[in-house]
């Protein structure tokens, strides 16, 4: 993965796009920039809260979570209270003889009968109702329960895959930034030494040593590095606001730093392809595909009878012929629904199982190509770094004789000219391939599964009161 940044470099054939790394490579030749936090302040807060895909994740997460408790709730008993009240037209009492009394009516020792009512229906019926429902067997709901808690499985490790596949964003915009950063501090620095070949072309003019068309020469250059500083502010507000909408962090750019590129070689690309089980998406694919056979059982247990139970107290100001105002009543269910909708219900579910197998293969193949696309960008890189930075050291010597020459008067404005512009690109490929390896190193570590915690994308990152430098693990 490669970055590019807009910008203005010098003249004529230096005026072309710099790409991010490229620009982080005059930090690197051309000494301390404005700096930011580490990258680990970054990752933590995008982590932490920072991030809205990590938010979403973390929320889905939850959810389904609680989606399996509802599964599980409906495989254990419940109780369902329920009250009513009714108000009736007409009552309904009955009365009945419940003593016959003793003698005859006027003799002595005369006991009357007694009567008693039973309210069949009063004006005003009350009702209360309490059912405890426990289910005894249901395997297809019992096997609802394993797929939820598949699904919950699957959602944690998406969400694993989110907070790499963050953090892998947050490194390429944190090395954007301290790209333009490094672009600022070295379109300040060729501004510089623009104005002070101005300045030595314009005292040799007025010496008559040099025509006014060389003056004219620098005073373009001069205006063209003034154009690439404002456009250097202008990228860095831009990168600064892209970093901070990835991560929800603020950068702040007060301080300075020193990076170093990392020329380790990586180890072989067989020991990374080890690693592909560790991959959350890999692993989240294969817990669909287990879901996905779980759910395929279950949908063939719908066809095996339920049983279920159920206790019901009831209370009620109506009591009828029983007498008794509480009764309860208790009941065993036996259900098996059999329909064609049960069949063509379980094809679908042996597909669905087939569907989530290819995209479990689909997730590997697509890991182990990140994985060696991301290993193989890594040994450029370092070819690129290695050979660009023989590059430097000689365009940056050659500068240095056309100076002299052209200050003792034995080389032309344009050679000098050309020269600096040789030594300057030299640079910027140099600190392109140094940091197109730096990011390549951090995406080859999330391509395995492994955070980017406490590596500073395998180069070395101090301030100057620091000198201690993070290295890759």
């Amino acid at each position: 993965m490669r970055f590019h940044l807009r910008g203005i470099m010098s003249a004529r054939s230096l005026l072309f796009k710099l790409s991010l790394p490229a620009v982080w490579a005059l930090m690197l030749a051309a000494g301390p920039a404005h700096a930011l936090q580490p990258l680990q302040v970054f990752l933590d807060s995008a982590r932490d809260g920072g991030s809205p895909d990590v938010l979403e994740a973390e929320a889905t997460a939850r959810q389904q979570d609680a989606l399996a408790d509802v599964q599980l709730g409906r495989a254990l008993p419940g109780i369902n209270v329920r009250g009513t009240y009714t108000h009736n037209q007409y009552d309904a009492v009955f009365a009945f003889q419940s003593d016959a009394g003793m003698g005859t009516m006027g003799q002595p020792g005369y006991v009357p009968p007694t009567y008693s009512t039973i309210t069949i229906q009063p004006y005003n019926q009350f009702d209360l109702y309490a059912t405890l429902n426990v289910p005894l067997i249901d395997l297809a709901q019992f096997k609802r329960i394993s797929v939820a808690r598949k699904n919950t499985e699957v959602s944690l490790k998406q969400a694993e895959a989110t907070q790499l596949q963050v953090s892998g964003a947050v490194a390429q915009a944190y090395y954007q930034l301290v790209a333009n950063l490094a672009l600022v501090e070295a379109s300040k620095r060729q501004l510089e030494a623009s104005n002070q070949s101005l300045g030595l072309t314009s005292d040799r003019f007025k010496l008559g040593a040099t025509p006014e068309l060389d003056v004219d020469r620098a005073k373009s250059q001069s205006e063209q590095q003034v154009q690439q500083l404002a456009s250097a502010n202008l990228q860095l507000a831009i990168a600064a606001r892209s970093l901070f909408a990835t991560s929800g962090l603020d950068p702040v750019i007060d301080t300075q730093i020193d990076f170093t590129g990392d020329l380790h070689q990586e180890a072989a690309l067989e020991e990374y392809a080890k690693q592909l089980d560790n991959v959350p998406n890999v692993q989240a694919a294969a817990l669909t595909t287990q879901q996905a056979e779980a759910a395929r059982t279950a949908q063939n247990l719908t066809l095996v009878p339920s049983l279920a139970g159920s206790f019901t107290e009831h209370l009620s100001n109506a009591p009828g012929f029983t007498g008794s105002d509480a009764s309860y009543q208790l009941s065993i269910a036996a259900t098996w629904n059999i329909d064609f909708t049960n069949f063509a219900n379980n094809r679908a579910a042996g597909a669905a199982a087939d569907a989530a197998r290819a995209r479990e293969l689909r997730a590997r193949l697509a890991a182990g190509t990140a994985i060696s696309n991301d290993w193989n960008a890594v040994k450029a890189a370092i070819a690129r770094s290695q050979s660009a930075r023989a590059e430097v050291s000689s365009s940056k010597h050659g500068a240095d004789i056309a100076l002299d020459r052209y200050k003792a008067g034995s080389a032309t404005q344009l050679d000098l000219l050309q020269a600096q512009r040789d030594a300057f690109t030299a640079e910027v490929s140099r600190i392109q391939a140094d940091a197109d390896l730096a990011n390549s190193r951090a995406q080859l570590r999330l391509s395995v599964g492994k955070p980017l915690d406490n590596v500073s994308a395998n180069a070395t990152t101090h301030s100057p009161s620091n000198q201690q430098g993070v290295q890759p693990k």
